[in-house]
């Protein structure tokens, strides 16, 4: 079997938790038993045949060991925003090695305005976007109300909530601090009587060229608050207690449309997983308004709230991308 690169970043000065106390680091050693190993690390090198070999750390039990080996393929969770010269340096190295999810797609999902394009020519409907300035105003004017967020931005960072009387800047901060962004404005989804937001995120994960997984829905939610971010306090719910069948049936079918356009991107077999983001719009009908491809977090928060119905969720949700690349590197 081949081995797979997680690309994240690696402090050696940092005491290491053993695999076994990390989901992460269990999905690994699951990954070791079937014959499957994983090297996390961030430095790479480029050989003269081609090959790219990976130096980091791969799961033992009961220890993380350095390891030198060559990858077959890359699964990118690296901080490339924030860190953005050494993403760079690695991609330039890894050469023909596939990178998943792939920067195309990485960067296409990034650029909020593009993705929304990009998916309503495959026929999938969301709120209205405007992303000139100068029409702000009149746009909200037209819908009462909107989200403002940066155009590039990511983790909820920069995005609030705006109405028709407000004063809306021309740049924004993103998740970078310190750098200003082209804002773009969404209109807002209402909520279900009672509620002033409801946010649900579904993480869907590849487990075949032509098959998804539909990770358990997880929901935020707010009775004061537009801006549903568990930062800010809002309720953290999984779906199938928060939702009705109705709205988990409409997400899932939604779900199922999103990753079948994904599907027709050029580098669309190198998807690994997506966040797909919906709200509310009544108790039944949800509205899907954006799509991240660097989910994390949200099941590591039902597997922290329900450690019993989500750790085991969590682990094999860790360990899936892992195992899609491996099935399409392996050696006949």
């Amino acid at each position: 079997m081949p081995t797979i690169g997680v690309f994240v970043p690696i402090n050696s000065d940092q005491d290491l938790m053993k695999p076994e106390e990390r989901p992460v680091g269990r999905a690994a050693l699951s990954l070791m038993d079937r014959g499957i190993v994983t090297i996390f690390g961030d430095q790479i090198t480029a050989q003269t045949n081609g090959q790219i070999e990976m130096t980091g750390l791969c799961a033992h039990p009961g220890v993380w060991r350095p390891i030198t080996k060559p990858i077959s393929a890359m699964h990118d969770r690296y901080p490339s925003q924030r860190r953005s010269k050494h993403h760079k340096s690695v991609q330039r190295k890894l050469g023909a090695t596939p990178l998943a999810n792939p920067i195309s797609v990485t960067s296409l999902c990034r650029d909020k305005l593009s993705c929304q394009r990009f998916l309503e020519r495959q026929g999938i409907v969301m709120p209205p976007v405007e992303d000139d300035p100068k029409h702000f105003q009149a746009r909200l004017t037209e819908w009462g109300s909107g989200f403002i967020k940066p155009r590039y931005g990511a983790l909820g960072t920069g995005v609030r909530s705006v109405q028709a009387h407000d004063t809306l800047p021309a740049r924004i901060e993103g998740v970078v601090p310190g750098v200003l962004e082209p804002p773009i404005l969404q209109r807002s989804v209402p909520a279900p009587d009672g509620w002033a937001g409801r946010a649900v995120r579904t993480l869907v994960q590849r487990t075949s060229v032509a098959s998804w997984h539909f990770c358990e829905s997880v929901v935020r939610q707010s009775r004061t608050d537009l801006v549903v971010n568990a930062a800010r306090g809002a309720q953290v719910r999984c779906g199938s207690d928060a939702l009705s069948d109705a709205t988990r049936s409409e997400i899932s079918c939604l779900s199922q449309r999103i990753c079948a356009a994904f599907e027709t991107h050029p580098d669309g077999q190198w998807i690994v997983e997506l966040g797909l983001d919906f709200m509310n719009h009544t108790e039944v009908h949800p509205k899907f308004i954006e799509v991240n491809s660097r989910p994390r977090g949200r099941l590591e928060v039902l597997a922290t709230l329900h450690p019993s119905r989500f750790v085991d969720d969590h682990v094999r949700a860790c360990g899936r991308p892992l195992e899609y690349l491996a099935s399409l590197t392996a050696t006949p």
